[in-house]
């Protein structure tokens, strides 16, 4: 991590050598996520079905530098990601909610290349990479009494009242029954992402930027003992597979910006040639009389 970091203070130092403009802002933003938990257990589950809902990613800031073609950003911000499914009971009809809360601390650094790049407004492409360490996670399931279709493998574990049927088995009502606790998953997680952002100079001061992106999740998110646990022991609500969480972020932020332009004396350094004038050391054709002619 190190390494990367000075390497990129290089890169900056190497871009202002040859970059006549630039800009530095600094800024907060907030937004929204909209979450896609990819679960091979959940899927093959019939007692569940996605549901698909808006999360609020309350607060964020944002240190941005803005060059003639292209920008870097970084953008530190508290997310939150998971997506919630409905329990379904034989027929269908949603019987209560299996939620998935997982909240990070996520610290994306960005490179942006300006598609329209006017003096006071920009479209970029955006892509991304993010560590992100976990703050909070809990995964929990809520249902009515009702009539539920059970995986197979499921029964021998069936509480006593948990009453088989020839179409499912009838259970009783469940209240925020725990699946996972914070424990269960792991505590750093990187995302990967990509996306556009418009930036629009309100002021000569002030700016106003939209972003979206795309986030995928390279890691799964629960522990390596949590799907061990998964894979060598049948649970009640829960079958063994792999997870990935993507999402979708819209977020609005507002900065201050200031505009550095470079020193006359330096952009003289790169144009070809010398910027002093030319001075012949001697006077073409006849010198000049130095003294008064005689007669």
């Amino acid at each position: 991590m190190g390494k990367a970091f000075f390497t990129l203070l290089l890169v900056f130092n190497s871009l202002l050598a040859w970059t006549q403009q630039f800009s530095v802002s600094v800024g907060v933003y907030t937004g929204m996520t909209s979450t896609y938990t990819s679960d091979k257990g959940i899927n093959k589950d019939p007692r569940y079905q996605g549901r698909y809902e808006a999360k609020f990613a309350p607060v964020g800031v944002n240190v941005g530098l803005d060059y003639e073609g292209f920008g870097l950003i970084f953008g530190p911000g508290i997310i939150n990601v998971g997506q919630n499914f409905y329990v379904t009971n034989t027929l269908g009809g949603q019987e209560g909610l299996r939620k998935i809360d997982l909240q990070y601390l996520n610290v994306p650094i960005a490179l942006k290349v300006h598609l329209i790049n006017l003096s006071f407004f920009k479209v970029s492409g955006v892509a991304s990479i993010a560590p992100a360490i976990l703050l909070q996670g809990t995964e929990e399931i809520s249902h009515n009494d009702s009539k539920l279709q059970f995986p197979l493998e499921v029964y021998p574990i069936l509480p006593p009242d948990y009453t088989v049927e020839y179409d499912g088995v009838l259970v009783p009502e469940v209240n925020e029954y725990s699946l996972a606790q914070k424990k269960d998953f792991k505590s750093l997680q990187l995302f990967a992402a990509a996306g556009f952002r418009a930036d629009w100079d309100v002021s000569n001061h002030w700016r106003v930027a939209f972003d979206f992106r795309v986030n995928y999740g390279i890691f799964n998110p629960r522990t390596d003992e949590y799907s061990e646990k998964l894979k060598s022991n049948v649970l009640l609500y829960e079958l063994a597979g792999e997870r990935r969480d993507m999402f979708a972020q819209v977020s609005i932020g507002i900065s201050r910006y200031i505009e550095f332009e470079k020193s006359e004396k330096e952009r003289k350094k790169h144009l070809k040639g010398t910027t002093r004038k030319y001075t012949p050391k001697k006077y073409p054709g006849a010198k000049p009389r130095k003294s008064s002619p005689k007669g």
